[in-house]
């Protein structure tokens, strides 16, 4: 007996408050009785093959605030949504969450089905100073900062990037969103970050030109080095956040921007980002750890890039990279995607030049901002074209090949050729129906041996065939391994039945009919009807772990 426990989990949060959010879970459970000789199929779960890969094709960029556009849930060629929130207004106070904002999201995109990438903004310091970071993480790092002219030539403060007591609130807010978001089927991508002074993607202030900051005259990378700044700590905080965000979200891939740190601070501008990198791989394999560029556009280079240049890591990090645009093309006078000058070229050009660019290093995802997805529909069909690699569906030629191994042991040498179409007689030996096209009456009458002058030619003497018929062993011929093989489903593979639309008590007939028994829930939190399934009908997964998020109408 074999039994597959098919999970649905239904993850509703529909209060601003995780006191107040109640949580529907369903489970279905489906048993079925497998008759194995020996344990062909392998006993633990696989995942399905889109689960083992890392996402690949579009995804909407949207800003912090603003809402998901319909047009891109409905866009077929735009495969994901990446969603923006912010420290300060995630986490307020300590340990105090607001869940709103990105509950509001996933309750957005999950009735459309599309993959979601989480970040959350924690660069710029002081959230009262216009930062990202909560006032109250900054009150407890206390001194422990570097202060600089950000851009738009704001002085901004922000913590040490190795300070202690900074990491560990980070870490603490990793876990807790993971906590929340990492059991939904949808969420493919969290990105995590340590060198970020005040955009998320890495920037570190490392500059050595005099901007006046006091201490007067000092430059950034000599009060980096005043505040204790040394390469192995860099790599200690970078690989202390890898690690809590592996360690939050299981079932995701997480993305991390890199970027150089030039001299004095390092002699090598790549060795930071290098070496958190392959500490993250060495711990976590290969693939969990996807290496980013946030600056991807119609002037970067085509790969291969210059080995010594700043686009050689990213290049080396393949399989497993994936990339953000500069900024938008729509609307921008000034060209910035490609390189502040338009020459002529149309916001459609550049977008799709900037896409030949990204597909030349072989980036999996590119983040494309909103503006763009929503107005730029040809370049967005084309860059769907380039980037999506359809999940691979599985193969279901294990129902064939089990059927065809009772040929095997029909290696009776007379005319046992055909004997595989008797499929389900057992006990009649090979001799039977098929091919003797002398009569076949005398047959019935004869278990084994009196009929064997039939087939041997005239000789009686052929008593030596009776003899030969024990050897050629039938028995093992006629072994029960023949019977589990039509019941060919040792599988590993379960697919989603479709009661889009359907209350649950009337979707328990369409789980009969794909072949479960199951105890089904239809009230969510207040009272809400449940209808809706956030995978699509169809979708192939692993029978123990395939998960189907619900939610509220």
């Amino acid at each position: 007996m074999k039994t597959i426990t098919l999970r649905i989990d239904n993850l509703i949060q529909r209060s601003m408050h995780p006191a107040v959010t109640t949580v529907l879970t369903l489970f279905v459970l489906a048993c079925f009785a497998v008759a194995q000789e020996a344990p062909v199929a392998t006993p633990t779960p696989t995942p399905s093959p889109c689960e083992t890969l890392i996402p690949s094709g579009v995804f909407d960029l949207v800003g912090f605030g603003r809402q998901v556009k319909t047009s891109a849930l409905t866009n077929p060629d735009v495969d994901g949504i990446s969603v923006h929130e912010k420290w300060w207004h995630l986490e307020p106070s300590e340990d105090v969450y607001d869940w709103s904002t990105l509950d509001a999201y996933v309750a957005r995109i999950t009735p459309f089905g599309k993959n979601i990438l989480i970040r959350i903004g924690t660069m710029g310091g002081r959230y009262s100073l216009g930062g990202n970071t909560p006032d109250w993480v900054m009150d407890a790092v206390g001194a422990n900062t570097i202060t600089y002219y950000d851009s738009g030539r704001v002085l901004r403060t922000i913590p040490l990037f190795w300070d202690q007591t900074f990491l560990n609130k980070k870490i603490a807010m990793i876990a807790a969103i993971g906590a929340r978001y990492s059991g939904n089927h949808l969420v493919k991508v969290a990105t995590a970050s340590f060198a970020n002074r005040h955009s998320e993607d890495w920037s570190v202030p490392d500059s050595t030109q005099i901007d006046g900051i006091p201490p007067a005259g000092s430059s950034e990378a000599s009060r980096m080095l005043a505040a204790g700044y040394t390469h192995q700590k860099m790599v200690d905080a970078g690989t202390q956040i890898m690690d809590a965000a592996m360690a939050a979200w299981p079932n995701q891939v997480i993305y991390m921007a890199i970027g150089r740190i030039d001299r004095p601070l390092e002699q090598d501008p790549d060795s930071v980002a290098r070496d958190v990198r392959d500490a993250t791989r060495a711990k976590w394999g290969s693939t969990r750890l996807v290496i980013g560029k946030e600056i991807i556009s119609n002037v970067m280079p085509f790969a291969p890039p210059d080995p010594t240049g700043a686009w050689a890591l990213f290049y080396n990090s393949r399989p497993a990279i994936a990339g953000q645009n500069l900024s938008a093309c729509y609307g921008d006078t000034h060209c910035r995607m490609n390189g502040g000058n338009c020459n002529g070229l149309t916001a459609d050009q550049i977008l799709r030049g900037t896409v030949d660019h990204f597909v030349s290093y072989g980036g999996k995802w590119l983040e494309i901002y909103d503006d763009d997805v929503t107005n730029l529909l040809s370049a967005i069909h084309y860059a769907h074209q380039q980037l999506f690699i359809p999940c691979p569906t599985p193969t279901p030629s294990q129902t064939p090949t089990p059927t065809t191994t009772p040929t095997a042991t029909a290696t009776a040498t007379p005319t046992a050729t055909v004997t595989p179409t008797s499929t389900a007689t057992p006990t009649p030996t090979p001799t039977a129906t098929p091919t003797p096209t002398p009569t076949p009456t005398p047959t019935p009458t004869s278990t084994a041996t009196p009929t064997a002058t039939a087939t041997p030619t005239p000789t009686p003497t052929a008593t030596a065939t009776p003899t030969a018929t024990p050897t050629a062993t039938p028995t093992p011929t006629v072994t029960p391994t023949a019977t589990p093989t039509p019941t060919s489903t040792p599988i590993s593979q379960c697919t989603v039945p479709n009661f889009i639309g359907a209350r649950l008590n009337q979707a328990q007939s369409i789980w009969s009919n794909a072949g479960f028994t199951s105890r089904v829930t239809t009230v969510g939190p207040m009272g809400h009807q449940i209808t809706s399934q956030s995978l699509p009908a169809g979708y192939v997964g692993s029978c123990t772990t395939t998960t189907i998020t619900l939610t509220a109408r």
